[in-house]
């Protein structure tokens, strides 16, 4: 085995074992499936799954014969592994497996049910910058519009003051007399 299908098989490996620490239906698949063995073969690379105890062991070359082999592209094994896509993968062996196969590869998340909480997200981030904005919009007209009273008041002030100097002018005026 070259270094590329040895990183090859210790990355599919490493994945199954991150979805069935995480996924409880994988785990429940992966120990139903004790005793199988799936071999994909993608374009000149060949690699055997083993299922035993829980667990799944990837290989390059196994003695057992295989219960069930994919064979086409990287691009079409990958396809059916992780979307169910068969386009243009031979199934050799007991199909039936393939469904707990998929099982175990695919996505936790639909790429559309991805897709429409990216929408939700940002539809609700578009809402809430607009209410921001129109609550900003809404104290600045305020703001506004109290500048606007003060300066009105401002200048009623000082007619009043020129008033009262005025008054008090005469008063001082009629005083000295």
């Amino acid at each position: 085995m070259n270094i590329v299908q040895s990183t090859t098989a210790s990355a599919l490996e490493a994945a199954i074992r991150a979805r069935i620490a995480i996924d409880p239906q994988a785990r429940e698949i992966v120990s139903n499936l004790t005793g199988k063995v799936v071999e994909l073969c993608a374009d000149d690379t060949r690699m055997s799954i083993l299922f035993e105890d829980g667990r799944a062991r990837v290989s390059q070359r196994t003695d057992a014969q295989p219960d069930l082999t994919l064979r086409g592209s990287v691009i079409d094994v990958s396809k059916l592994l992780l979307s169910n896509q068969n386009t243009g993968v031979t199934v050799e062996g007991d199909e039936a497996l393939l469904s707990s196969v998929h099982k175990i590869f695919k996505p936790s998340m639909e790429s559309l049910e991805v897709a429409e909480r990216a929408k939700a997200t940002a539809e609700y981030g578009v809402a809430t910058a607009r209410s921001a904005l129109e609550g900003l919009a809404s104290e600045f007209t305020t703001k506004r519009s109290d500048h606007d009273q003060v300066s009105e008041l401002a200048a009623q002030l000082a007619e009043l003051r020129t008033v009262v100097n005025q008054l008090e002018d005469r008063i001082k005026a009629l005083e000295e007399r």
